[in-house]
């Protein structure tokens, strides 16, 4: 159900030109409009039911959901994949409009007492992991304290959105410059409309503002269904898709190696078989929160208006936010912990866990409705306990970083669409209508390549043909290893 808070929005508005100018709003509206560079691309694609217009990225979510447990190191990375936090997750459990129905907060212990009482307990930020004592499933409800916490930007400031999502503070000048950027030679054309922005129209604008040039506009005049997509020209254009090459960075001499699977006739990728290693990069495509992804593509993305948005996070002034660590936090959004993986070719950084401690073991301390004990020791004989998290994605449940989502050593598919599933032999019966018309070529990716994958599975519905064509040139072949 959605929520019932609303936020009160000024806009002005040009009817003859059938656009808004710009939208003046307080703190709660900018704060929500920068949350949505902290969204990891998983929660994008899940409150927007799938439909996020973020090139393939719908598609990869969809095979987590179907792919078997079997193929995962634990049944919690599922949930990691699809609900995975950032570092903003706790921040933004403050907005006054909070789309994201993830509760960073909570955290799993065993069901069974003796596991927590002792001197170290550990509890999971996914539910279902393994507990490492009794080898039952961590599924039992514990919650954090709430730290008080302030959001990104100062209260008692106007700001001004323009159509295309540039913030500003509301000064005469930022309002006269805009003014003369949407050519506005008379400003009694304008009229002063009030909007009441509630659940449905944020979700309406994080999905126009990853595909429209002027979202603002769109929102007012109920164009969210409209199809002119800002990034029209990037989809499906090999160009467009790279971001880096070997001009730019040291020729790969190490990478992951994955076997393309063509039709030697029209030359047409048809899927690659992969292991586990590139299977991981892929889902780490899930996790990964939407300003880290701006930075990582030089805030090129070729999606709609986000671009802009980080910008805006770039250029305001320090004073107008609420700390430096509020602005970084938009900037350059940690994962949150252990959503990181050992192969980690885009160089992400995630948060450290979190670590708790108590009077007493933590078996008694929630027994005593979340209070140490008085005495020196607790009834289990424990004077001071320590809680910390472990790795979902361990099956031996350490507190480790790294690791991985995928289970090897079985094979996987991916679609040039970045459709996933096991090797079997359903899925090669429907590769090709003529067995012997496929041949195998093996190339390597390394950061070339997942960077230009990166981008290519946001923008394209073609991405492995985008970064891996066997249609290129010889000397443009080179640059992707194939053999």
């Amino acid at each position: 159900m959605a929520s019932a808070k609303k936020i009160s929005m000024k806009l002005l508005v040009d009817r003859e030109r059938s656009r808004v100018v710009y939208a003046e709003a307080d703190k709660d509206f900018v704060d929500i409009l920068f949350s949505f560079l902290t969204l990891p691309l998983s929660t994008i694609v899940k409150v927007l039911n799938k439909q996020s217009t973020l090139g393939c990225m719908d598609n990869l979510y969809e095979s987590v959901e179907k792919l078997d447990i079997q193929y995962l190191q634990t049944e919690a990375c599922k949930t990691m994949l699809l609900h995975p936090r950032s570092e903003a997750a706790v921040l933004c459990e403050d907005l006054k409009i909070n789309i994201d129905d993830t509760k960073p907060r909570v955290v799993y212990a065993c069901k069974k007492d003796d596991c927590c009482s002792k001197q170290t307990c550990l509890v999971s930020p996914a539910q279902n992991a393994q507990c490492i004592h009794c080898k039952e499933k961590m599924d039992v409800v514990k919650t954090w304290p709430k730290k008080d916490v302030k959001l990104f930007v100062k209260e008692g400031v106007k700001y001004i959105i323009s159509s295309d999502l540039h913030v500003e503070p509301a000064t005469v000048m930022h309002i006269l410059s805009l003014h003369q950027k949407m050519d506005m030679k008379d400003g009694s054309v304008l009229e002063e409309w009030y909007m009441d922005i509630g659940e449905e129209e944020i979700l309406a604008l994080l999905k126009r503002l990853l595909v429209s040039e002027m979202p603002v506009t769109d929102l007012y005049f109920h164009h969210n269904d409209k199809t002119d997509d800002a990034t029209r020209d990037h989809v499906g254009s090999r160009k467009a898709a790279q971001v880096k090459t070997e001009s730019k960075l040291e020729a790969n001499t190490e990478g992951i190696s994955i076997k393309l699977l063509i039709n030697k006739h029209t030359n047409k990728l048809l899927c690659a078989e992969v292991d586990d290693d590139f299977l991981n990069i892929l889902f780490t495509f899930l996790t990964l929160p939407l300003g880290s992804l701006i930075k990582i593509l030089n805030k090129n993305t070729g999606k709609g208006c986000v671009d802009n948005l980080y910008r805006s996070a770039e250029d305001l002034s320090l004073e107008y936010f609420e700390s430096e660590q509020s602005r970084s936090i938009l900037l350059s959004p940690k994962l949150g912990p252990f959503f990181g993986c050992s192969n980690n070719i885009l160089k992400l950084d995630e948060i450290n866990q979190r670590e708790g401690t108590a009077h007493g073991c933590f078996t008694c301390y929630w027994k005593n409705n979340n209070k140490g004990c008085t005495a020196a020791k607790c009834d289990h004989g424990v004077g001071k306990s320590v809680m910390k998290e472990l790795n979902p994605k361990s099956p031996e449940g350490g507190t480790e970083k790294g690791g991985g989502y995928a289970k090897g050593p079985g094979k996987f598919m991916v679609t040039n669409d970045l459709h996933v599933s096991p090797v079997s032999t359903s899925s090669i019966i429907q590769l090709a209508s003529s067995f012997d018309s496929v041949v195998e070529r093996k190339v390597i990716a390394g950061e070339v390549q997942v960077l230009n994958l990166l981008r290519a599975a946001i923008t394209s519905k073609t991405p492995l043909t985008d970064v891996f064509s066997p249609c290129q040139s010889p000397r443009k072949r080179s640059r992707y290893s194939l053999r």
